[in-house]
């Protein structure tokens, strides 16, 4: 399979290539929604919102279901930029010196 980037492909008109890329963006965010959550029942297991308030250096006055939204929110975005920054590495077409050699 080649490694070039899907918007050079010829063998796909505009919209075909419109669908892939939100098919594949969809996906980055469901599994980032799902991984997020995984992250967030562990933390929490461990950490009480409330105590790491009390603990904070900054005065802002935050609950504790605020505290598990922010923390969801965080690990949510976390993780959605290292998939899509994965996603962008991975369609990045191959180098000269990435390419396969034929050795004689």
């Amino acid at each position: 399979m080649p490694t070039q980037p899907i918007t050079s492909n010829s063998d796909f008109n505009e919209r075909q290539i419109k669908r892939i890329f939100y098919r594949r963006l969809g996906i980055v965010i469901w599994v980032s929604f799902l991984v997020a959550a995984a992250q967030a029942v562990v933390f929490f297991a461990q950490f009480d919102p409330a105590y790491l308030n009390e603990i904070a250096s900054i005065t802002i006055s935050i609950g504790r279901w605020q505290g598990y939204a922010l923390g969801f929110v965080f690990f949510w975005s976390f993780n959605f930029i290292t998939g899509l920054l994965c996603g962008v590495v991975m369609a990045l077409p191959r180098t000269k010196l990435a390419q396969k050699t034929t050795h004689k």
